[in-house]
């Protein structure tokens, strides 16, 4: 196979195979136009910013995971001076404490990690099983701002 060139600037060869003549175009490489590049660019900021959101979200996520479990371990320690108000000798003693009035939290409020969390609890009589009992409803409260 031998390559023959024609005048210069049409960007066509002669091919000759075998003693036969043909001509020939020669592809030029060519760039990418603008309007790709474009596409492109937009292509990628719409996955990326996909990828930014997720990752908002999952951070938010996590933050509200850690504020309920520090509420849930905030709970614990606010009903464990509870417990010295029930005991058995004075539980049919309507005069005894045994939670019938709410008695005050020693320590309502309390801040941690840049979070104040504040409980705050009610008292109701409650029949089961015809037996009259004493349900106690411990509600912490936060605010929830995102940075």
């Amino acid at each position: 196979m031998f390559l023959y060139n024609i005048p210069a600037g049409t960007g066509k060869f002669l091919v000759s195979q075998f003693g036969k003549m043909k001509e020939s175009k020669v592809k030029s490489l060519s760039a990418l136009s603008l309007v790709e590049i474009l596409v492109s660019i937009l292509i990628f900021s719409l996955v990326m910013s996909g990828f930014v959101n997720l990752f908002i979200s999952g951070k938010r996520f996590i933050m509200h995971s850690r504020w309920r479990m520090t509420a849930g371990e905030l709970g614990k320690y606010f009903l464990d001076p509870l417990q010295m108000d029930v005991r058995q000798d004075t539980w049919n003693n309507p005069s005894s404490n045994n939670l019938s009035a709410p008695s005050p939290l020693t320590n309502t409020s309390l801040f941690i990690d840049t979070k104040n969390y504040t409980a705050n609890y009610t008292v109701t009589n409650v029949t089961v099983n015809s037996s009259q009992v004493r349900k106690v409803k411990l509600r912490i409260i936060w605010n929830e701002s995102f940075p």
